[in-house]
Order: C-alpha cells, then structure tokens, then sequence
C-alpha cells in the first residue's frame, strides 16, 4: 500500500535511494531534470561570479599599472620640467650679466667721448711751454 501512493522516499534504508511505480516514472524524471536545471543555473551564476571577480582583479590589476606608469612619467617630465627651469634662469643670468657689461661698455663710450669733445688744442698744450708760447704769440 505504502509503494502505490507515489514517490516514496527509503533512504533511511537505501542512501539516496527513492521507490516509484511506473506510472510515477515520468515525474520522478520531470523533478530530477528540474533539479538539475536548477543546479546547472547556479553553477552558471557562480561561474559568471567568478568571471566577474577575475575581471575586477584584471581591472585593478590594469589601474595600479596605469598609475604607476602615469606616476613614472609624472616624475620623468617634472625633473626635466626643473632641469629647463634651471637652465632658463641660468641663461637670465647670464643675459643679464651681459647686459650689465654693455651698458657699462656704454656708459665708458659716452664719457670717452665727452673727454673727446672737452679735447682742445689750448688744453693739449697748456702744460709745454714751448707751444704755449707759440700759440700765445697767434
């Protein structure tokens, strides 16, 4: 009487072991192929999971080598951005010291020339007496 109401259950018997009649067959079926659909969706999803997980790490993996490459050549183009600096002010002060030695160059021009132009035949001979007194005698 028990076997003839469906699906009876013996695994306190039999592990995993279940008693069907044949008219029950195509259930028993049915529920396993459900259950096994079921399992083959969690599998999927857990693989999916998975993948995802590999694809954060990778994405993480890709961002610390990006920064660290941008963070290479952010160092790079800095020390060579100082290195241009340095030599811009160099080359400053270096102009400008040319500059001060032009305008010096200049300024020794102008009184040469101002000493030129106070040049004088009476004061060339002002301290030789000969010629003073050839010039006196004019």
């Amino acid at each position: 009487e028990l076997y003839n109401n469906g699906i009876v259950d013996v695994s306190y018997a039999y592990d995993k072991m279940y008693v069907i009649r044949p008219q029950f067959f195509i259930p028993i079926i049915t529920l396993l192929r459900n259950a096994a659909m079921n399992s083959l969706k969690y599998k999927q999803e857990v693989a999916l999971m998975r993948e995802q997980n590999i694809d954060i790490t990778n994405f993480e993996e890709d961002l610390n080598a990006f920064k660290e490459g941008f963070a290479r050549n952010y160092d790079l183009a800095s020390r060579k951005f100082k290195a241009a600096i340095d030599e811009i002010d160099k080359t400053i002060t270096h102009l400008q010291k040319t500059k001060d030695s032009l305008l010096s160059s200049e300024n020794n021009l102008r009184l040469a020339n101002n000493k030129a132009y106070d040049l004088t035949v009476k004061k060339l001979v002002q301290k030789n007496p000969t010629m003073k007194e050839k010039f006196d005698q004019l």
